[in-house]
């Protein structure tokens, strides 16, 4: 094995150490029951069950979701979205397509609003300005190593 091959398998390894650490680093807070918190911030509260689901399932399964998409690299505020077919019905944030959570009109009035729509865009701005500061960065040592190594093939 010759030296820059060392070099760049000794990279790759740091590189993959890193990403698991980060990963495990990004894990959301537990928070307490509906609220879903990162970093001692609170992202969002959900207030209501729905589904057969109660308001701290649905807070799991949100905190579950959340995982992978604070795994996504370079994460911008416009990846954030809210889609809602109709006023009063049903919306959604995404995360680069990822579904992060529902929300129902049930879970709108509990937090004020009558349409879910309104809600999850606040929801959205509001994570519009916390998801992307701590989403997982590239490496740009391990982005020179693996443009080097791509190089030599």
């Amino acid at each position: 094995m010759g030296r820059n091959t060392l070099s760049i398998l000794l990279a790759a390894v740091s590189a993959t150490a890193l990403l698991a650490s980060a990963a495990v680093a990004q894990t959301p807070d537990t928070g307490t029951g509906d609220t879903i918190t990162y970093s001692g911030r609170t992202l969002i509260r959900i207030r209501t069950g729905a589904g057969g689901y109660t308001a701290a399932q649905r807070a799991d399964a949100v905190r579950s979701r959340l995982i992978p998409i604070l795994s996504l690299e370079n994460l911008t505020p416009d990846d954030i979205v809210v889609q809602q077919t109709r006023p009063y019905q049903d919306a959604t944030i995404l995360v680069r397509g990822q579904l992060l959570v529902t929300v129902d009109r049930g879970l709108a009035q509990a937090n004020g609003n009558n349409d879910p729509g309104d809600l999850a865009r606040a929801w959205a701005e509001h994570l519009r300005g916390i998801l992307p500061q701590v989403s997982v960065k590239p490496n740009p040592s391990v982005e020179r190593a693996n443009a080097a190594s791509a190089s030599t093939h």
